[in-house]
């Protein structure tokens, strides 16, 4: 992930609400995100601050 402000808790969410990953940005707002061997396909929230995206995992 790009563009978060240095420091801020990027997070990662399933369907049901249960974090899946998360991880801090570093000085230049990037952060990459590693998820679990066993997290399944479907459609992820990706929380960064006040900002979100979704993520599809195949």
């Amino acid at each position: 992930m790009e563009g978060a402000a240095p420091g801020v808790l990027i997070e990662v969410y399933e369907a049901t609400g249960r974090r899946v990953a998360q991880q801090s940005a570093d000085a230049a707002g990037t952060a990459q995100l590693r998820l679990p061997t066993d997290v399944a396909p479907g459609i992820y929230l990706v929380r960064s601050g006040t900002q979100s995206c979704r993520l599809i995992v195949e």
